[in-house]
């Protein structure tokens, strides 16, 4: 007898759970920076010219959505932009292009 088990997921459905996967990948890359570096959200927020509240939805996987965000995280954990584009392109999957949210500013096209 043979069993398969094929999920039943809309490709809609997958891409979306693909976006929050790759989002929260992001996001913790981010936290364990911040962590790494001794600094607390507050810290670091304060640092990007961020609230407590924009820096926490970013390492809860809400993906940057311009280079000037991508900056300031870069400047909240003092780091330098070439460490944050390349954390982008690694999870490049966190931007849902096909929605309208592009890769931020140069790194989309480099990207494309």
């Amino acid at each position: 007898m043979s069993m398969s088990c094929s999920p039943s997921f809309s490709a809609s459905f997958a891409q979306t759970l693909c976006h929050k996967v790759w989002g929260a990948l992001f996001g913790e890359e981010i936290e364990a920076i911040r962590e790494e570096k001794g600094l607390s959200v507050d810290e670091a927020a304060r640092r990007a010219g961020v609230t407590a509240a924009a820096w926490e939805a970013v390492e809860a996987g809400r993906a940057p959505q311009s280079w000037e965000q991508v900056c300031a995280l870069a400047e909240g954990l003092g780091e330098s932009r070439l460490e944050m584009a390349s954390l982008v392109i690694l999870h490049a999957g966190a931007w849902d292009r096909g929605a309208g949210q592009d890769l931020p500013g140069e790194i989309r096209r480099m990207y494309s």
